[in-house]
């Protein structure tokens, strides 16, 4: 068709040519720029990497573990220590004479520690451990390795064997409530020790063994009381806490086949609510049109449905599945190590199985509910206890008021029970020493296995030491796969002899790694640390 010579209509065909092409380029550019995110999301999923130091930043570290023929005398000597039903029922409420009996089987087991010129025991607060190992050197800031003594009691009723026989199964496996928590820590750091006096060996850096005796039921008489007696002789500063904490893992984090060892970075908070209503009592037989009972249900099955929003990519999470990225077969490689894109899919991922839901967002649990008190009778008030454990990335007001908001009916009452805001993040960055130390220490002691950071969504003995350093890490070294989860607290309790051979090799190459770092002591403690 030919084009008109009207002045107006040429206008107009000009201007319809214009933004045709302004159509077609719009179109162009989601394509575009589609392409560019392709090529920077497979650029970085080839090029993923973990840290170089991991591995390199301790060259000269040790390699060789504790392997000296010993390995079923030490299962014996586990075996032995978790026949002490040191059970911790409630605060207060504690198996002391058990708690006793361990002291001395320990000092019976470990002559040469008891009776080494360089270290000295002491009796904390009646139950708790506390050793005092002086290095060569009192230049080096010393650091610390803590475990604890007590357990949480054990139905045997499905057990296969007693939890407290500490029996050994087929030469393969050590039963009995302790073994992973955390006797194993006490025993293992314990054995390592007693191997390197026997060697004539001596550490240069000053280090403290803590076994509190209450971690189960909140740590305040063991733990607390430990943080105290060092801040009262002038030792505020440590350089590094290993504590107990996450595992290696096979088989749990989904797209690899090697061993994960998570290292805890940081420790979700707690904070334990008591909701309460009161109503109007009565008589079943004409009852009122809302019972406390009601209300109460009511706000329950709204913070159920209703749960905290994922915080995924907002803490040390995110770095979990980015050093785990070069790990990983291709596809899973893409989804780890693009996270900046793929951070709300990833999240969406996790929030399906009951674990990692938990390592993304502020969990709640009703753990008590009580209400009503015969048959025929509307009871007046309602009582339900709620249990948050809080993300790094949120504080205790911060889900008080979700909470409140959520629940939105001034007839429940909240009440803040006990609350502990989440622990800071832990440098764990290839330049940090500490961090490294660890690291290292479980790749010479771990064959095929890969190291990373995360958040435990447990509680540990490490809240004490809060004050006392900036790096406080907590890792047990063993093995878990997916069907031995749900032994902690669990039945059937375990540890293979092999497992907790490698976690006496772990602490003693700790014990020996620590030394080749710098860690020098403020000037102003540098008197202590020789009276140490």
């Amino acid at each position: 068709m030919a084009q008109s010579k009207n002045p107006k209509w040429q206008f107009r065909w000009r201007c319809g040519r214009w933004w045709w092409k302004v159509f077609k380029l719009m179109l162009k550019i989601p394509l575009a720029i589609s392409l560019l995110l392709a090529v920077v999301v497979i650029f970085r999923a080839i090029n993923a990497s973990t840290p170089a130091s991991t591995l390199e930043i301790l060259n000269n570290a040790v390699t060789d573990g504790v392997e000296d023929g010993k390995k079923m005398e030490r299962a014996h000597r586990l075996a032995g220590a978790l026949r002490l039903s040191t059970i911790s029922y409630e605060p207060g409420k504690q198996e002391v004479e058990e708690l006793l009996k361990l002291h001395k089987y320990l000092e019976k087991e470990f002559p040469a520690v008891h009776n080494c010129s360089f270290v000295k025991k002491e009796v904390i607060n009646l139950y708790s451990l506390l050793y005092t190992v002086t290095g060569t050197n009192p230049n080096k800031m010393p650091y610390m390795l803590a475990s604890h003594l007590d357990v949480v009691p054990a139905d045997p009723e499905n057990w296969q064997v007693d939890p407290f026989s500490g029996q050994i199964i087929n030469d393969t496996y050590i039963y009995g409530r302790g073994t992973i928590d955390d006797k194993g820590g006490v025993l293992g750091i314990l054995e390592a020790l007693e191997f390197l006096i026997k060697k004539g060996e001596r550490p240069q850096r000053s280090f403290f063994v803590a076994f509190g005796h209450d971690e189960e039921v909140s740590g305040k008489q063991g733990a607390q009381e430990i943080a105290r007696t060092l801040l009262k002789r002038g030792v505020n500063r440590l350089d590094f806490v290993l504590d107990e904490g996450y595992t290696v893992t096979r088989h749990i984090l989904p797209g690899t086949s090697k061993h994960v060892a998570l290292v805890g970075v940081s420790e979700k908070g707690h904070l334990t609510l008591e909701l309460s209503v009161n109503g109007n009592p009565g008589h079943s037989s004409f009852p009122p049109w809302e019972s406390a009972i009601g209300i109460l249900s009511d706000a329950i099955t709204k913070l159920e449905k209703n749960k905290l929003p994922s915080l995924f990519g907002t803490g040390p999470e995110r770095s979990t599945f980015e050093y785990l990225a070069p790990h990983v077969g291709f596809l899973h490689r893409i989804l780890y190590s693009n996270m900046w894109l793929f951070a709300g899919i990833m999240s969406r991922v996790m929030e399906r199985e009951a674990l990692s839901n938990a390592m993304v967002r502020t969990t709640s649990a009703i753990t008590v509910f009580h209400g009503g008190i015969k048959d025929n009778v509307v009871p007046a008030h309602a009582r339900a206890i709620i249990n948050h454990r809080v993300h790094p990335s949120q504080t205790i007001s911060q889900v008080i008021e979700f909470d409140k908001r959520t629940i939105d009916d001034p007839r429940v009452e909240i009440k803040v029970k006990t609350s502990k805001e989440a622990h800071p993040v832990s440098p764990y960055s290839p330049d940090d020493v500490q961090y490294n130390v660890i690291a290292r220490s479980i790749y010479q002691t771990f064959d095929d296995v890969v190291v990373i950071p995360g958040v435990l969504i447990a509680n540990t003995d490490t809240r004490w030491y809060l004050g006392l350093s900036s790096h406080l890490y907590r890792f047990f070294p063993t093995v878990i796969y997916p069907e031995d989860t749900n032994r902690y607290h669990g039945i059937d309790e375990r540890i293979s002899i092999d497992d907790y051979q490698r976690a006496v090799s772990f602490y003693y190459r700790v014990m020996k790694n620590a030394d080749l770092i710098i860690g020098h002591v403020p000037s102003t403690t540098a008197n202590q640390q020789r009276e140490l």
